[in-house]
């Protein structure tokens, strides 16, 4: 038991991506709660603290957010099948992880957790900045003879600022960046999942770790029109370094001698706030998104269905206390539902995500809760 402790401990402090046995860091700071209830990040989002990472821009609109310390979970699979998951791996139950693939024609699953170690603050000036740690671990096996599996984790301090070009009642022009700096591990594995099984029980220490640091920026572009109509852009990783080093979980490696860049990616969207003075305060904010979130995919080979890539979505506030939320990520749909009293918030979500390269080859459902304060 305290070696499947050991692995699984891994899997959660490790982190980022493994392609084809090559290991490429890639940031999965990913939307909070929020904003998972209505289609993920958009670069018109602009309330709330995570606007910042949404689009570097939004910090010229000079807005005081704070993030405090709060748990925020995101679980994507079959849901009602993980207590069975986690018994199976735990007792080395082979028979128990056969009949659940079997039932779900193969498995696939998600988990990221933001633990209680991310803060921030974004400033009445135009200044902010925040750190960031998830743990992650996701599994897609379509068989016991085929298992691919990854996990890990990272910290990110970001720092940000934007510049209001025109700032008028009626008219917003603001470009903004951030920088950002980030560690990262990894430990993954592919091939039979009953030798994987094995593995974890006899000698996890053998399993890869990778180490990764670098940095990377990401600048943004918002303009709003009467408070009203509002225009973004946001082109991440337009600049990034980072240094690997491959060792084992037992012996790791510090030896970062190999370099490599973060992918970029160009998004833009538009989004219009719909008047809600008529609802006498009942409804306090009502707005509906749109985004394009990788336009250079549309011209690279291998990239996903370029419909993948759109998003839509709408959060409707009522009496700054509730708020619905509704969206499409991905081609499937996003719900979620938020109360807020004070500085408290609970979020929930519950939206679908597609691993595959075309709508509808591998969708799967993802469950969010996040219950914390934020201002």
């Amino acid at each position: 038991m305290k070696k499947i402790t050991v692995i699984l401990s891994t899997l959660l402090i490790s982190g980022s991506m493994i392609f084809a046995g090559d290991f490429k860091p890639e940031l999965h700071t990913t939307p909070s709660v929020r904003q998972q209830g209505y289609g993920g990040f958009y670069t018109t989002d602009v309330d709330g603290f995570y606007s910042m990472y949404s689009n570097p821009a939004s910090l010229g609109r000079r807005r005081a957010h704070s993030l405090f310390p709060g748990l925020d979970v995101h679980v994507g699979g079959p849901l009602k099948d993980i207590p069975e998951i986690i018994s199976g791996v735990s007792n080395m139950d082979t028979d128990k992880l056969t009949k659940v693939i079997s039932d779900n024609n193969g498995l696939k699953l998600d988990v990221d957790v933001q633990p209680l170690l991310s803060f921030g603050h974004t400033s009445s000036w135009g200044f902010g900045w925040g750190f960031t740690t998830q743990a992650f671990m996701n599994a897609t096996v379509p068989g016991m003879a085929l298992a691919d599996i990854q996990g890990g984790a990272e910290a990110v301090l970001t720092l940000g600022f934007a510049l209001p070009l025109i700032n008028s009642d009626n008219f917003l022009l603001s470009v903004g960046a951030t920088a950002k700096g980030f560690g990262q591990g990894a430990t993954a594995y592919n091939g039979n999942l009953v030798t994987f099984i094995s593995k974890m029980k006899d000698d996890p220490t053998s399993l890869p770790l990778y180490l990764s640091a670098g940095f990377t920026f990401d600048a943004g572009v918002y303009l709003s029109i009467c408070n009203t109509i509002n225009v973004g852009v946001v082109y991440n990783n337009p600049f990034s370094m980072a240094w690997v080093a491959k060792g084992t979980i037992g012996k790791p490696s510090y030896d970062f001698k190999d370099v490599t860049k973060l992918d970029q990616q160009l998004s833009a969207g538009v989004s219009y706030n719909v008047p809600v003075a008529w609802t006498n305060g009942v409804i306090t904010s009502f707005r509906i998104m749109g985004d394009y979130r990788n336009i250079f995919g549309m011209f690279q080979k291998g990239s996903r269905n370029p419909w993948l890539e759109l998003s839509c979505g709408t959060e409707i506030v009522f009496g700054n206390i509730c708020s619905l939320r509704f969206g499409m990520q991905e081609m499937l749909p996003a719900c979620g539902l938020g109360f807020k009293l004070g500085t408290f918030n609970i979020d929930m979500a519950v939206y679908g995500k597609e691993l595959g390269l075309e709508p509808g080859s591998s969708p799967v459902m993802n469950g969010s809760v996040f219950v914390g304060f934020t201002y």
